[in-house]
């Protein structure tokens, strides 16, 4: 890349950044709201119900991660967390933090830990505010139809509140799972082995199907979980995968973790002709809750040696992936 293509993503980059801030700070970007599975009321209230000041990164500062990293770490300084009515206002939180988790792909990893840290000390003002912004937190951060859907940046927040003196027990038994639930076959690490029989009636595991230069995407599923076909169905119709698995570069495994045979029987065929229809024996996988399945379908995309590429993806990032994978070929 030369110089001036240099300069001309940092200038859009810059430019994007304070696009975020002047959107927050905007009437547009009070009443933004994010693709959460909680319903957002529609009552009318006055503009001021609804204003949040954010900080603007200092003139002098032009590098446009410092600057998103700036108003990540001061987004929330002119919130009072102790003010209940704004605290339970369903509307006033969920906007705010639509705005606030769309700064944070721009933000450098240490930022990030700042300004978790940061949120995490300002609503420690009380036990209950702190509790309301975890759960806001865990419904961007982890529900299956949020936009915003992002494990990793989850657990940076799990980490800092788990540092705080100020959880209740609940709550600090809350965080202490979530953040075994993040470090169970996370991203980059060795992704637990399974049984499976698939629908010939073959016993194999993960690790037997492992193949050198071929992925495996293990889609976890129940057969009779209508979201479970929905998905299913966008994934056949996904030209990039086709093209992956037709190529050999990926392996699709469709995996009933819950193991009623009969169940299992009356969709044992259902699957496309050139992926991989398995049962877990027993049960095994939902029982022993060797992988997090919060809700059903659950996708893992494995690499040749078995570490985890991307757990659970939305749909976009998985094609995104296969994308650049199918280019570097």
């Amino acid at each position: 890349m030369n110089l001036y293509n240099l300069k001309l993503l940092k200038a859009t980059f810059v430019t994007l950044v304070m696009l975020l801030v002047m959107s927050c700070n905007s009437p547009a970007g009070r009443n933004a709201s994010a693709a959460t599975d909680t319903p957002v009321d529609t009552v009318p209230r006055p503009e001021s119900a609804m204003e949040l000041v954010v900080p603007e990164a200092p003139a002098t500062m032009t590098d446009p991660q410092e600057m998103a990293g700036y108003v990540a770490i001061h987004f929330w300084d002119n919130m009072d967390f102790s003010d209940t009515i704004r605290v339970n206002d369903d509307r006033f939180m969920e906007h705010h933090f639509a705005n606030y988790f769309s700064v944070f792909p721009y933000v450098s990893a240490d930022d990030a830990v700042k300004a978790a840290g940061r949120l995490v000390k300002l609503s420690e003002v009380t036990p209950a505010s702190l509790g309301r912004v975890l759960r806001v937190t865990r419904r961007f951060l982890t529900s299956p139809n949020s936009s915003m859907r992002d494990e990793e940046l989850y657990y940076i927040f799990l980490e800092a509140a788990s540092r705080s003196d100020s959880l209740d027990d609940a709550s600090r038994v809350k965080v202490e799972d979530g953040i075994k639930e993040v470090l169970k076959n996370r991203q980059g690490t060795p992704a637990a082995d399974f049984k499976v029989i698939d629908n010939r009636g073959k016993a194999t595991t993960l690790y037997g199907e492992a193949k050198a230069g071929q992925c495996r995407l293990v889609v976890f599923y129940d057969p009779e979980c209508s979201h479970c076909h929905e998905i299913i169905e966008e994934l056949k119709q996904l030209d990039v995968l086709a093209y992956a698995v037709e190529a050999g570069l990926v392996k699709v495994m469709a995996v009933y973790a819950d193991g009623d045979s009969d169940v299992w029987e009356r969709s044992r065929d259902s699957m496309p002709g050139d992926w991989m229809n398995c049962m877990s024996p027993g049960g095994e996988i939902e029982e022993k809750e060797i992988y997090s399945l919060p809700a059903m379908p659950v996708l893992y995309l494995i690499a040749p040696d078995n570490s985890v590429i991307l757990k659970d993806p939305p749909l976009p990032l998985l094609a995104d992936w296969l994308y650049n994978e199918m280019s570097a070929e």
